[in-house]
């Protein structure tokens, strides 16, 4: 591969990360205005923590030092709500306001107490989704631990808050609030003792960086312990691979949710990077990582996040056409990562450049088989994970 097209997109992804990252702090998904953002998709102005979270690590990475720093200033200070229950939305606006319609209150069924203190975690198109808390911290404890940073007191509150807003939502071993997987897809309830397993992975991730920078405290230390049980259960759970969603206390066998449960899920990759909950040589997950490829590579060689997604990020007269995905290339670019950390650089390699060989300048969201099909573009979460990818394989 020719060495000036990485150095390209190296320069091309410092770009979107700069345009991604407005006056204010806030770090955008993409940019609808710029003049290649394609009609017909959906519209990705907007603040989502997580993806967000990797873009800081990213920026970190190519000397963008402010950006992460203005960042978590924006998610102290702007994000609406933060600072009084230390979570996050699904997604923002710019200004910080919370992406979503209030539905009226009588309608949602959790406890009163709950229902007043996090009635704006209970919106119409809004979600809470707890790995996003554990995303900032560990994007948080990058940047001081990737620029030496010795006066990290600024972001003493931020994580503070962060880490206390994860151990608040969490009681007796399940979350608190009806919460949704990073895919923004599969909700679990509060009387369900069930766990997304790469939301708990980085929540136990972040709490673990949170004591590691402030210190212990009780709660967050009860917490994690009890989410590093939750976490063992799913890794001895009877399945051979790791499942995505895990039961406690009821065999996976006799679950009529375990078919969908046991899909090989991609965000299953992030048990070892960023989590480091498991070593990328660890059996089991290699098991699961042959499976995610056996069972997602589409269009000769990309990644679906699990079989037969339909996402595709279009939409037509307001409503969301699920036409079918593409590759993610984000997703080829996590698994590089993977093979990197299990020592496999030729595996690492040929997922590297499955969609740098497909692209021109920009990388989107997904790549399509049918080229006809349009997909947002550029993604900054794409491009995060291409340059934390080409770090891992000693590119940049």
């Amino acid at each position: 591969m020719d060495k000036r097209k990485i150095e390209k997109l190296v320069k091309v992804s410092k770009d979107v990360i700069r345009d991604c990252s407005l006056a204010n702090g806030a770090i955008v998904a993409a940019i609808p205005g710029n003049s290649e953002y394609p009609p017909g998709v959906q519209d990705y102005g907007y603040v989502w923590v997580r993806d967000a979270a990797y873009v800081c690590t990213a920026a970190d990475l190519v000397g963008l030092k402010d950006i992460p720093e203005k960042f978590f200033d924006w998610c102290l200070n702007k994000a609406e709500d933060f600072k009084k229950t230390g979570l996050f939305c699904n997604a923002y606006h710019i200004n910080g306001t919370i992406h979503g319609t209030l539905v009226s209150g009588k309608d949602v069924k959790v406890p009163q107490k709950t229902r007043e203190r996090y009635l704006h975690m209970i919106h119409h198109a809004t979600q809470f989704q707890p790995d996003q808390n554990g995303a900032l911290l560990i994007a948080i404890a990058h940047h001081i631990r990737h620029f030496a940073i010795k006066d990290s007191f600024r972001f003493k509150e931020l994580t503070d808050k962060t880490a206390s807003g994860i151990c608040s939502s969490w009681k007796e071993g399940r979350f608190r609030l009806p919460y949704f997987d990073l895919w923004e897809e599969r909700c679990i309830l509060p009387t369900q003792k069930r766990h997304h397993t790469y939301s708990l992975a980085m929540c136990i991730r972040g709490l673990r960086l949170a004591m590691e920078m402030l210190g212990k405290r009780k709660s967050w230390l009860r917490t994690e312990q009890e989410m590093s049980s939750a976490f063992h259960d799913i890794y001895r759970s009877n399945a051979k691979t790791i499942p995505r969603t895990y039961t406690a206390q009821r065999k996976l066998k006799e679950s009529s949710l375990a078919r969908h449960d046991l899909l090989p899920d991609t965000s299953l990759l992030g048990v070892v990077y960023p989590s480091e909950m498991l070593d990328a040589s660890d059996g089991k997950i290699r098991r699961t990582v042959e499976q995610i490829i056996r069972k997602n590579t589409t269009d000769n060689g990309g990644l679906l996040r699990y079989p037969s997604d339909k996402y595709c990020g279009g939409v037509r007269q307001g409503w969301v056409s699920l036409s079918g995905a593409g590759a993610w290339p984000l997703l080829s670019f996590w698994m590089a990562i993977y093979f990197c950390l299990a020592n496999d650089k030729k595996r690492a390699l040929k997922h590297f450049y499955w969609p740098i060989r497909r692209v021109d300048r920009y990388i989107p969201e997904q790549i399509f088989k049918d080229r006809t099909k349009r997909a947002i573009s550029p993604l900054a979460w794409s491009h995060a994970m291409f340059i934390i990818a080409a770090k891992h394989l000693q590119l940049i």
